[in-house]
């Protein structure tokens, strides 16, 4: 259960206490790292080659096991291909760990001979064996992650009524305590009512949206991937911008690499936009897996004359069948230090050249088009925000990435990697989707202390200079959209990045507006307001009879924190658990902004997200920092190589 305090204003203006009761659904992994690099032969006749054992090795060094009979988890030092749990003695007992499991912790192995043997960092530094049949992989298989949501789930119905079975244990009485209390609340002085909380719920329309001219009707405003693919922007071809693809393909993929990339083709074009793919690729780079991947990208681009309007395209084929490429972030990084804009397709997710049902890649091959096209700096789509929002408006979207612990062979210990910083700057001119043909956007990130959320008054300041510079505009408004901030911290976070926010828009002189090195100031104070994103909350609403969640869109402004004004919005309804909201806590609003409702936009902008055609939880901006800072975490130099100026207006990092 979680537990969680908050202020609920009631009708009559008093503050009273209410207590969130949650539930939480926990994974059991049941597929061993044996059976796992076995491919579920039988692990005692499987004999590992060199070169698969160094393949395993690099794949499973550093990651983190989980141990089945303890739960603890581990993290992995190497594997000892020549060892198995028969053939490792246990220093000081001896006995071999097989013995030692079936002695000591009364298990007994089912492959005592299978190899290999797993190092782990165990104590005080100290390096122990564990046999592969007995610890699973951390990492959830592609497959059952794409399960996931309908597997650690609860409908509103069963949570409704586990909920009214863990009150009980909170009511007085409920529990045999001794002296005087009688429950767990009422012995902390607390009791607990009957009643829940009831708020009004008000579903917010869907915004208008626009792909291309043609408006996405209501019933499709949950997934309007299908409107989106009949978008045709009509640009004269002789207007348009050839881009120069550099089609990178795995070597296994030659074959089929060529008929992929016509469909491809066929499908960037058929939109009629701004860049187009040529009839051909502009060069060919055959790769392999990781050093072979990064090494002959590496080796193109540094020796060949690259053109203008460069497109990299990476046909990928992650080795082990894995999810991801180990040479993703590589490459990416190299592309980053160029300004290039690259897109991968990922074979394993699906296999497009010999697709099983052709539906289903051609799905996948428009998501890719349309994030080729994002990308240049195309708007595939149009959200009208609400007209009282004064225009010019700049939205600045604020996230930081904090990487998870792995183990580090030079200190001998798990260590966190550096946390990284991303923002957003997104510049909206008109109300008329005519006159949006494109996206301005400014993006930056910056490498910081591990686990660092706060200080990014700075970095916050200098970011938002350079993109009113760079994209050469005076705004009349800005809203900063900011995630990762507990209640705790708020009045904190206020006090180091408005004042820099406010320093940037009130000081930076646009660019190519006068003569050269002249400085032109706003004519009047920005309108701003500064909203913090809480999206890990266990707050959920239900219906009054308990059976149903709410529909995407459906917002409440009932429940109010002490100190700020605060809205909740269900961004999504998944019909396969409780839907669950995020909380806006609008920390600063100005007096200029006062007939602007920051839920609308906020609901607005949650449709505006690039690279999903629906709506998601948070407004695009603070989203879009989101996936930048997480691809930069990445970068073995944390993004410090990007290309910020370069990459003005394209939102490369989708």
């Amino acid at each position: 259960m979680a537990y969680t305090k908050k202020v609920v204003k009631g009708k009559v203006g008093t503050l009273s206490l209410t207590l969130t009761v949650d539930l939480r659904a926990k994974l059991q992994r049941t597929k061993s790292l044996l059976e796992t690099i076995c491919l579920d032969q039988d692990p005692s006749k499987v004999n590992f080659t060199p070169s698969k054992q160094n393949e395993h090795k690099r794949r499973w060094k550093k990651e983190v096991v989980i141990c089945t009979y303890d739960k603890k988890c581990y993290s992995v030092i190497d594997l000892l291909f020549d060892h198995s749990p028969a053939s490792k003695p246990v220093d000081g007992l001896g006995m071999s760990h097989a013995d030692y499991f079936t002695k000591k912790k009364k298990i007994t192995l089912k492959y005592p001979n299978a190899k290999p043997l797993v190092a782990v960092l165990g104590r005080n530094q100290s390096t122990i064996y564990l046999p592969a049949e007995l610890v699973c992989g951390n990492e959830l298989e592609p497959r059952l992650k794409m399960q996931l949501p309908s597997i650690a789930s609860f409908k509103p119905a069963e949570r409704h009524a586990a909920i009214e079975e863990m009150k009980r244990f909170l009511k007085p009485g409920a529990q045999k305590t001794k002296g005087v209390g009688g429950g767990l609340l009422p012995a902390l002085g607390i009791v607990l009512g009957n009643e829940r909380v009831e708020v009004p719920i008000e579903v917010l329309p869907l915004p208008i949206i626009m792909a291309a001219g043609v408006r996405v009707p209501e019933r499709q405003g949950g997934m309007w991937a299908p409107i989106i693919s009949q978008a045709n922007f009509k640009v004269d071809g002789r207007k348009a911008v050839e881009l120069k693809v550099v089609l990178v393909y795995h070597q296994q993929l030659e074959r089929n690499m060529m008929r992929v990339y016509e469909r491809l083709r066929d499908i960037v074009n058929k939109f009629n936009s701004y860049y187009r793919f040529g009839a051909k690729p502009f060069a060919l780079v055959k790769t392999g897996d990781n050093d072979k991947h990064w090494g002959n990208v590496e080796k193109y681009f540094g020796g060949s004359k690259l053109p203008d309007n460069l497109f990299v395209v990476d046909f990928s084929l992650p080795p082990r069948r894995a999810a991801s490429d180990p040479a993703y972030s590589v490459v990416k990084q190299m592309l980053g230090k160029g300004g290039h804009l690259s897109q991968f397709v990922n074979f394993n997710t699906y296999d497009h050249g010999n697709p099983r049902d052709e539906k289903k890649s051609s799905i996948i091959l428009q998501g890719v088009a349309r994030q080729v096209l994002s990308k240049c700096g195309v708007r595939i789509w149009w959200v009208n925000i609400p007209r009282s929002l004064p225009l010019p408006a700049v939205f600045v979207g604020v996230d930081v990435f904090h990487a998870p612990r792995r183990y580090d062979p030079k200190e001998n210990k798990r260590t966190a990697k550096e946390s990284v910083a991303a923002i957003i700057v997104q510049v909206i001119r008109s109300h008329d989707p005519k006159m949006i043909p494109k996206v301005e956007i400014y993006s930056e990130t910056a490498r910081r202390t591990a686990g660092q959320e706060m200080e990014l008054g700075d970095l916050m300041h200098s970011t938002v200079s350079r993109a009113l510079k760079y994209l050469k505009v005076q705004p009349k408004s800005c809203v900063v959209w900011r995630d990762g901030v507990g209640d705790s911290t708020i009045a904190t976070v206020m006090k180091q990045e408005i004042t820099q926010v406010r320093r940037a828009l009130e000081s930076a002189a646009t660019v190519g507006s006068k003569a050269k090195g002249a400085v032109t100031k706003p004519s009047s104070k920005v309108a701003m307001s500064y909203i913090v994103c809480q999206k890990r909350i266990s707050t959920k609403f239900l219906s009054a009879d308990g059976t149903k969640g709410m529909p995407a869109g459906a917002t409440v402004t009932a429940l109010q924190g002490p100190n700020y004004a605060t809205f909740y919005i269900n961004g999504t309804s998944p019909p396969y658990s409780t839907p669950k909201p995020v909380r806006f806590v609008i920390a600063m609003k100005d007096e200029a902004l006062k007939q602007c409702s920051i839920s609308e936009l906020t609901w607005a902008l949650c449709h505006d997200y690039p690279n999903w055609t629906g709506p998601i939880k948070l407004p695009s901006p603070v989203q879009m920092a989101h996936k930048l800072a997480e691809l930069a975490g990445g970068f073995v130099d944390c993004g410090e190589s990007i290309d910020a100026k370069a990459y003005t207006n394209k939102i490369y990092f989708l």
